[in-house]
């Protein structure tokens, strides 16, 4: 017990250690569509779901790495085109890859990781692989995007393979997250 005590206090201290003026802290909203393969569409009993809200938190390891968590879910059964059929709730954790800045305020990224995922049958493990990146249009605000591909296990009947593009709004916790200024925390994507 004071094992397991002492590697989470070590863990978060890392954590809190992260948090510096060059590594910051994000959170997200943004909106997201799932695709299904044709052949997938009737199992499932959709080829596009889209969830609203899809929520996330960013936290740097170091200048390059950041661990990411997101909880997705479609609140939205019918509503003028958006039209869900099936439910998806999913919570992904991913371990993303500053590639480096292409360009003022661009910041690209790769990133692997896995998934929860629950619909109308069961929950089904994935694991996933994708690219996004990060506009950062203000200093402490930017748009995100990214697209992955869900990878689900074959022993799982109750989820198939997928894309799942992203599209939101980041704000950069900067210094904030502990009472101090905020800061552009840029680098941490």
């Amino acid at each position: 017990m004071n094992k397991t005590f002492l590697a989470l206090f070590l863990l978060a201290s890392f954590f809190v250690k992260a948090q510096d003026t060059k590594n910051t802290w994000q959170i997200g909203v943004s909106t997201s569509i799932v695709k299904f393969g044709e052949s997938d569409a009737s199992f499932i009993e959709d080829q596009y779901l889209f969830q609203i809200p899809r929520l996330n938190l960013t936290m740097p390891i170091n200048e390059r790495l950041s661990v990411d968590g997101a909880l997705s879910f479609n609140t939205i059964d019918n509503f003028s085109l958006v039209q869900n059929s099936a439910k998806y709730i999913s919570a992904d954790f991913s371990l993303r890859y500053n590639i480096d800045q292409l360009f003022d305020n661009f910041y690209p990224y790769a990133f692997a990781g896995g998934s929860l995922v629950k619909s109308n049958l069961s929950m089904t493990p994935t694991l996933n692989i994708g690219a996004g990146s990060t506009y950062w249009f203000l200093e402490n605000w930017g748009a995100n995007g990214q697209l992955y591909y869900k990878y689900s296990f074959e022993g799982y009947e109750s989820m198939r393979s997928h894309l799942q593009g992203t599209i939101g709004i980041v704000y950069n916790l900067g210094d904030s997250l502990f009472g101090g200024r905020g800061h552009s925390g840029k680098p941490c994507f």
